[in-house]
């Protein structure tokens, strides 16, 4: 027997265990006797050919041992891949076994270290959460008939993923994958009928084990994730499994056409399947505790296109932007917003004006007004007093209240909170620009929530401290917190959520936070809107007491946010409240201002000490709002920072922040200033507060800046970082943008939101993206929201959609129709080119002159006439459209025909079958499928023959 390279072989008849061979990792002698291999290497000198065994060893065995495997014991097998197999080879055949009865199964060489390193891998996987089921509705889709799985998309080579992945033979049977790939890609386009254009990352998939159906909940599913499944399954050509065990299952393959017989299939581990999308369907049982490593082989994806637009180029251009698409899924909007923020800024256009344009500063000395600061002013602290003697008090007139507007008695009023005042006040501005007035609420309650974020309670200290007096019935209404919130919606007949919460300085964003969860949460009676409040009032001078006994405020009487002088931090004053809605589509700003893309809180847990900053924690803080809004760090034009001024808390915060922005390239530097060194930290509200400017900078697309940086502290770690810390305004690079704000409360509570908005304040966009309506198009279209898919079962060929149909024909040509609000609708244009309503048939038979064609009564565009053969069996003729000669139309024939003259269908010639001189009855194509132009020639053949013309 001659031996050759990659010749499947049997070893038999070694008298005892072998040793492996030297290139082999293993190093104790085995038994071999049965083992079944691959050669790959002869050593002609000691008569021994090195051999890859089955299970994944290397050997060197005397070729008098070795004897070639015959097709029966590979019968389960159509092939066998291993290290010597000659890839081109293999790819040319298993291209043409996948045509010829649609799958094949290839046994691999995996060792039993490999596989349960590869278990291991997936456990740990697991352990750590990463595993999750996918929606049910994609489920048939991914993992077979009745397929219900735990699942992990995965790229094992990617830099996100754990090391102990990268490092794992998962690895490796990725890579593998890819070759299998590159294997079949040159065979495919002529045995199958498609090109590989790409494959999925590997799926990887365990049964659910007990208890797991309450672990893992199905995803749910947003237009997005369906429009990419839905376009997935029909560019699915070819799906592979790899089955890793350790125990064996099977795989079950059902025909896609009727009549053909469904297969049984072994899952045995060590082996993989290839199954044509095309040819079946299956259905995977697993065995338990198993891994089964999944991709699909997909087609090149449809390129289109764009021949005429038709548009008014004004209302295309007004609603265009350049920069990152919104976020997707499920959209909250800012729909309103009022403020009363630092140097009299009373509504959002003066904040903006102030803070943007002006360079404002809200810092004063405390005003008269409030108290008389002489007796508390201490510099020195001598003997207790404060060393502070300014604030940014935002709000005159904070005595001031239309108690009759709100229907609450002046006995009431008088006990009131002012702050439960300015709650009323300025939460109802945001409610009416909402579309809700007190008149209409109190004939009809709506379900809209109510969120206030406040951590001082400056009232009720006033009354215990005796300054104030709060007496009678009202009064323990007047000074609750808990009250602040719920005053409102009870005023208003809100039934809502409604609540106060105190997190100290993060309030109020965890308060936008709690209300995106309870705007998205529909179990129960959905809301249809929320106002959120975040609020602080400066009533007494007992907290700068407080503050300053504990160094916290700044000896200068400012936030110097970023500045080497930073020593603590100013107070401020501000009430501000956003109202929020969910939708689907971002319209321009004609009812809203931004959305918000994502939001998040977290928990310090045990840091240095319970007031110190954490920065691993808000660098956490930061990359959850980045996965929820499903945007890259580079995507971030411009970051609002807490930027308290402090010695601590700055650095902290910088290099939380650029540890969750780095590692993207950037086009440009992200731009960071602080709303506090304008206005002040404005505690309990100062988190609202820095949305509301990363609100008003997305809307401009201009990023603000910040006051008072002459001098970088140097702790900030920013060395080789692109980032830009604001002393004056700039324009963003592009008419959308991402802002998001970070606000961290002194007991370790952290909260981090982020707006995404297009400038639809001033004309930069439009100005600059009037140059061509083609390009301008594009861009909209490439930006809008995903369509909206109709999921009618697990079946995706029952599904319908507004987009593109990834069932269409190539070379199907589309409307395209764009609304305001950048939503796409897809029309496939089924409009046929005009051939006219009357047909004449004129030939040799008739001596060129033309004769009507009769329509058909029952099938529409069908049209027919008859030609007889002369006595050369032959006739010429063709079709005139409205009698018209410049509308000449060929009858042409497509394939051969065999059948009788009445059995002929659209886009063949109907031959009668007879001899020369019998009459040809003739069939027209439909119009729109008529060829002008040529002539055609139908010849007679004798009985039982066909037309060839």
């Amino acid at each position: 027997m001659t031996l050759a390279r990659g010749m499947l072989v049997a070893v038999g008849g070694l008298p005892g265990p072998a040793r492996p061979a030297l290139e082999a990792g293993d190093t104790e002698p085995m038994d071999l006797n049965g083992v079944r291999a691959q050669l790959v290497s002869a050593d002609h000198e000691t008569g021994k050919w090195t051999a890859a065994t089955f299970d994944g060893h290397v050997v060197a065995v005397d070729s008098q041992y070795l004897r070639e495997m015959d097709g029966e014991e590979l019968a389960d097998y159509d092939f066998v891949l291993g290290p010597a197999s000659d890839l081109d080879l293999v790819g040319r055949s298993l291209a043409e076994c996948l045509d010829a009865r649609g799958y094949a199964v290839v046994k691999l060489f995996v060792s039993a270290d490999d596989a349960a390193d590869m278990l291991s891998a997936a456990a740990q996987l697991e352990d750590e959460g990463h595993f999750e089921r996918l929606a049910v509705e994609f489920e048939r889709g991914y993992l077979g008939r009745d397929g219900s799985a735990k699942t992990l998309l995965l790229d094992p080579s990617d830099e996100s993923a754990p090391g102990y992945v990268r490092d794992s033979p998962l690895r490796v049977m990725d890579i593998n994958v890819g070759s299998i790939s590159d294997m079949l890609a040159p065979h495919t386009r002529d045995s199958l009928g498609f090109g590989i254009y790409s494959r999925t990352s590997m799926l990887l998939t365990r049964p659910l084990a007990d208890g797991d159906d309450d672990r893992y909940a199905p995803a749910e599913v947003d237009d997005g994730d369906a429009e990419g499944y839905f376009h997935t399954m029909y560019r699915k050509k070819l799906a592979l499994l790899q089955f890793v065990g350790p125990a064996e299952g099977t795989l079950t393959l059902f025909p896609l056409t009727s009549g053909g017989p469904e297969v049984t299939l072994r899952a045995e581990p060590h082996t993989l399947v290839l199954v044509s999308a095309a040819h079946f369907e299956y259905e995977h049982k697993m065995a338990t505790d198993s891994l089964t490593l999944t991709s699909f082989f997909l087609s090149e994806p449809a390129v289109f296109s764009i021949d005429t637009v038709e548009a008014d180029p004004e209302l295309l251009l007004k609603s265009l932007s350049s920069g990152p698409a919104p976020p997707l899924g499920e959209k909250v909007a800012i729909q309103a917003m009022y403020c009363r923020y630092g140097g009299h800024s009373d509504g959002p256009d003066k904040f903006w004006t102030g803070i943007c344009r002006a360079g404002a500063d809200g810092v004063t000395e405390i005003p008269e007004l409030r108290w008389d600061n002489t007796p508390y002013y201490d510099p020195d602290m001598e003997f207790g007093g404060a060393y502070c003697k300014h604030g940014c008090f935002g709000i005159p007139g904070v005595d001031l209240f239309d108690s009759k507007f709100f229907e609450i008695s002046q006995a009431e009023a008088k006990c009131m909170d002012p702050v439960q005042r300015q709650v009323l006040e300025v939460s109802y501005m945001s409610l009416l620009e909402l579309g809700y007035d007190k008149t209409s609420l109190a004939r009809k309650s709506q379900n809209i929530g109510h969120f206030v974020g406040i951590d001082k309670d400056d009232w009720m200290c006033m009354g215990a401290a005796g300054s104030i007096t709060l007496e009678g019935v009202h009064s323990a209404a007047g000074a609750a917190n808990a009250i602040t919130a719920n005053r409102f919606s009870y005023t208003f007949n809100l039934k809502g959520t409604s609540m106060t919460i105190d997190t100290a300085c993060s309030s109020s964003l965890v308060c936008i936070h709690v209300s995106k969860l309870h705007l998205r949460y529909k179990d129960n009676e959905p809301m249809p809107a929320s106002v959120v409040h975040g609020i602080n009032l400066m009533l007494f001078p007992g907290p700068f007491i407080g503050c300053c006994a504990a160094g916290m405020l700044s000896h200068n009487g400012r936030c110097f946010t970023f500045d080497k002088s930073a020593d603590g931090y100013c107070r401020g004053e501000l009430s501000g409240s956003l109202g929020f809605k969910l939708d689907q589509r971002f319209d321009n700003g004609e009812s809203m201002y931004a959305l918000l893309s994502g939001s998040y809180s977290n928990q310090d847990g045990r840091s240095a000490t319970m007031t110190a900053p954490n920065g691993p924690a808000q660098e956490k803080c930061i990359q959850g709002v980045l996965r929820e809004a499903k945007i890259s760090a580079a995507d971030i034009d411009c970051f609002e920072c807490h930027g308290t001024g402090t010695a601590l808390g700055d650095p902290i915060e910088v290099g939380s922040f650029r540890k969750a922005m780095s590692g993207v390239e950037r086009r440009q530097p992200v731009v960071i200033s602080s709303s506090k060194s304008a206005i002040a930290h404005g505690e309990g509200g100062a988190g609202l507060a820095g949305f509301f400017k990363c609100v008003a900078q997305v809307s401009h697309s201009e990023g603000a800046a910040g006051l008072h940086l002459r001098d970088r502290n140097p702790h900030l770690d920013v060395e080789g970082f692109p980032v830009q810390m604001l002393t004056e305004a700039v324009t963003m690079a592009n008419d959308s943008a991402y802002s998001g704000v970070s606000s961290f409360g002194f007991g370790g509570t952290n909260a981090h939101g982020h707006a995404w908005g297009k400038n639809v304040y001033t004309s930069r966009g439009a100005v600059r993206q009037a140059r061509d309506v083609n390009k301008t198009f594009e861009r909209k279209l490439m930006s809008a929201p995903p369509a909206e898919i109709t999921m009618n079962g697990d079946d995706v060929a029952e599904w319908d959609t507004t987009g593109i149909d990834p069932r269409a024909e190539p070379d199907s040509r589309w409307k395209i129709s764009l609304e305001d609000d950048g939503v796409a609708a897809w029309e496939q244009d089924e409009a046929l080119e005009d051939f006219g309503e009357e047909f004449f048939l004129q030939g040799d038979h008739n001596g060129w002159e033309p004769e009507a064609l009769e329509a058909s009564e029952s099938v529409q565009g069908l049209w027919t006439g008859t030609v007889s053969l002369g006595s050369s069996g032959e006739a010429l003729f063709q079709i005139l459209c409205d009698g018209d000669h410049d509308k000449a139309a060929a009858v042409h024939h497509e394939g051969r025909q065999d059948r009788g003259a009445e059995q002929g269908g659209a886009g063949h010639v109907l031959v009668h079958r007879g001899r020369a001189g019998r009459a040809l009855p003739g069939g027209v194509l439909p119009a729109g499928q008529l060829r002008f132009g040529h002539l055609v020639q139908a010849r007679g053949l004798t009985r039982g023959g066909v037309s060839d013309g």
